[in-house]
């Protein structure tokens, strides 16, 4: 069986949103999100695409994935990147309609951490 989405589909995907992120850790998540395709191509070959695709773009931005925040340039050449998921979350609440059996419920989509802080005084 053919992979649902490959490299070039997903890479063009995240420069759309203006995430960029290395070629390795893009096959990795790719790999990652392949395993769920038997289970996927249930919602239809366009459905479980768009899944893979979102699901994909979403592990990558909150993998570090750095995105473009601002830039200038005549020469001055001036870059400046976020590292969070902002911008995805809207990908998230798509993959949560449309996965109705929770295929996709085992990858860390949310990225929700609840921290844990203390503060411990000496005598």
């Amino acid at each position: 069986m053919a992979q649902l989405i490959n490299k070039s589909e997903i890479k063009s995907f995240i420069d759309e949103l203006g995430f960029s992120i290395p070629d390795s850790m893009l096959e990795l998540l790719i790999q990652q999100v392949s395993k769920h395709e038997p289970c996927l191509l249930q919602y239809g070959e366009v459905t479980a695409k768009l899944l893979a695709l979102y699901s994909v773009a979403r592990l990558a931005s909150l993998s570090g994935a750095r995105k473009i925040a601002s830039q200038s340039a005549p020469s001055g050449a001036s870059r400046s990147f976020n590292y969070d998921s902002s911008g995805t979350d809207y990908l998230l609440t798509q993959i949560r309609a449309w996965d109705k059996n929770n295929c996709l419920s085992d990858l860390p989509l949310s990225g929700k951490r609840t921290g844990f802080f203390a503060v411990v005084r000496g005598t």
